[in-house]
């Protein structure tokens, strides 16, 4: 997060809507928790911090599909020979993707750890645009009622969330990155199944 908690809660205070909408595009979990907080005090209200958190959110996932669109190809042509990434590699992920592309979108916005990678890659792959911010808004519309409602039933330990979230965003990046390696290790027959 670009400030701390006590920082964006300062933030919030004083410049209120007009100062929540950029944050929420940066960092939407915890600034929804820290608003849902905000509620509780009367100082937002629930309705327009709702809508303010489900279009920061939506300019956020377009962000993230138009740099995996955009810059992504270039950036995996470029990388992906080194890291075993090739064309036809690509377009059987693609295949994954056309098949199963909700369930991975879903999942990107589920996994905080993982979340941006599996955004940037689904505009890589050019998953089509409307399925993919359609996708993006469902989950975001369940997401942030969450988010909203632990900050206002939970706001006081806005610190620990805060810590809680940072430990799951970082215990689901090492998972990843294990299944990868052991994906990787098993190719090249250098760990098998016992």
């Amino acid at each position: 997060m670009i400030f701390s908690f006590q920082e964006t809660i300062l933030l919030l205070e004083q410049y209120k809507y007009i100062i929540f909408f950029p944050i929420a595009i940066i960092e939407g979990p915890i600034v929804s928790i820290i608003a849902g907080f905000l509620v509780s005090l009367k100082i937002f209200n629930i309705f327009i911090s709702y809508i303010i958190v489900l279009a920061g959110d939506a300019v956020g996932d377009t962000i993230l599909y138009a740099l995996g669109r955009w810059g992504g190809v270039a950036l995996i042509r470029r990388v992906g020979p080194y890291i075993g990434v090739t064309p036809a590699r690509m377009e059987k992920v693609k295949e994954q993707f056309d098949l199963r592309g909700r369930r991975a979108v879903t999942l990107s916005k589920l996994f905080h750890g993982i979340g941006m990678a599996g955004l940037i890659t689904a505009g890589s792959l050019k998953v089509p645009f409307w399925k993919y911010i359609s996708t993006c808004f469902f989950v975001t519309i369940f997401q942030a009622a969450v988010f909203l409602a632990i900050g206002i039933f939970f706001g006081g330990a806005y610190i620990k969330i805060g810590q809680y979230l940072d430990y799951f965003a970082a215990a689901t990046f090492i998972i990843a990155l294990v299944v990868i390696l052991i994906i990787v290790l098993r190719k090249y027959k250098l760990f098998s199944r016992a």
